[in-house]
């Protein structure tokens, strides 16, 4: 199974072979945090049933991504735009590698603050729906008439 932390790993991985100087927070920025800098936060997850023993998952992450800031604490739209530019891109194969899998993912710019931008992502896949081990006895023969 597929959890949500294996996801926020390779969104780090993607980020950290990008920029390898810039710092990474999980769900939650410190109140002083260093600049330049991304922050990975999970909004939902959502499954819909597929079969007895499969649901397919539907997973949103924001991705926002700090620059530097001036002195009344903006930052210039155009590097904003270049960094959002850059991840979607290096995105656009359409699949991110976790654990020994390769799921579908979908970006899209997700707007601009003056001191920020943020990077909507979507996760889609099929996931077992637990790892319990079927241990119901298989038949040994069958006999049929025709």
């Amino acid at each position: 199974m597929i959890k949500q932390n294996d996801i926020l790993t390779a969104i780090n991985r993607i980020l950290v072979e990008l920029y390898p100087d810039y710092m990474v927070y999980i769900n939650n920025c410190p109140k002083d945090f260093t600049r330049p800098s991304f922050e990975i936060g999970l909004i939902r997850v959502s499954q819909t049933d597929a079969c007895r023993t499969t649901v397919e998952k539907t997973a949103y992450y924001t991705l926002t991504c700090f620059t530097t800031v001036d002195e009344y604490h903006m930052s210039e739209p155009e590097d904003l735009i270049d960094l959002q530019d850059t991840i979607i891109q290096k995105l656009q194969i359409g699949y991110v590698i976790v654990g020994d899998r390769a799921i579908k993912f979908k970006s899209s710019t997700g707007g601009i603050d003056p001191d920020r931008a943020y990077i909507d992502l979507q996760f889609e896949y099929f996931d077992n729906r637990t790892d319990e081990v079927d241990t119901t006895p298989l038949a040994t023969s069958v006999t049929t008439r025709i």
